[in-house]
């Protein structure tokens, strides 16, 4: 389900938007002024390669310094819009809409809202909003490095998607089915299984897969593909995610 957030939590959605990209990042705002925290989490992504498409209304003025930022970021690409109004962050996995630009004055003082939504849970949301994105692409124009923005015609096509935005990873099969015996255990005494976050110990549900103070705090961004330090079914300290919360030997065993 797609979640409210008010300003500080656009914020921060915005920077774990960042954090959390591996494959692309779509920007789209009116208006830019970096702030000196954001050209840090942006340039750890560049540092990674992840292509980053901003776009920005053609008839503003990005500070100087912004633009030569930008144009230093090798996996970056700069776009302008003719009328844009709308301002949107996504990535591979879930994205924001929100009436807050990509602007240090917006994100310390302005009253804001926006709207976080995700692939796995809110799909249709994230594809009409990746396909909105897309349009808007296709009707701006790049600015390359020390180069001016090239005009568009309108069966000019200047946006093509550098890099194919992956698929969520497949859940996890339904593990064999148990004997009788198991199941009057498991029904007295319940299975037992651990936190992949913390490692306490709750019930087995790959679905649910987070005791409940942990599932509150993954739920503030819902990343299924953060990874988490425990698996779900023997505890042993292993990289694990919501999507793929057991560890390789007990994917194996358990499950077909």
């Amino acid at each position: 389900m797609a979640d409210f957030l008010d300003a500080p939590k656009v914020s921060a959605a915005f920077i774990e938007i960042i954090k959390s990209a591996e494959e692309q990042i779509f920007i789209v705002s009116p208006y830019i002024s970096l702030a000196p925290h954001n050209k840090k989490y942006l340039q750890s992504i560049d540092d990674k390669k992840v292509p980053i498409d901003i776009v920005y209304r053609s008839d503003t003025n990005p500070k100087p310094e912004d633009l030569t930022f930008f144009k230093q970021l090798q996996s970056a690409q700069l776009y302008k819009c003719n009328d844009l109004h709308a301002k949107c962050y996504i990535n591979e996995l879930f994205g924001i809409i929100t009436s807050m630009n990509l602007y240090e004055h917006s994100q310390s003082n302005n009253w804001e809202m926006g709207v976080w939504f995700s692939r796995e849970t809110d799909p249709d949301l994230y594809i009409q909003t990746l396909e909105e994105v897309e349009r808007i692409l296709q009707a701006s124009s790049p600015e390359n490095n020390n180069q001016t923005a090239v005009a568009v015609t309108a069966n000019q096509r200047t946006y093509k998607p550098r890099k194919p935005i992956r698929t969520i990873s497949p859940k996890l099969k339904v593990p064999p089915k148990k004997r009788l015996f198991e199941k009057v255990v498991d029904s007295v005494l319940g299975e037992a299984a651990y936190c992949i976050r913390c490692g306490a110990t709750i019930d087995y549900n790959p679905e649910k897969p987070y005791c409940p103070k942990c599932f509150a705090s993954w739920a503030r961004f819902n990343n299924p593909d953060y990874k988490e330090k425990v698996c779900h079914k023997c505890g042993t300290k292993h990289t694990t995610t919501k999507i793929r919360p057991v560890c390789n030997d007990c994917y194996k065993t358990y499950y077909r």
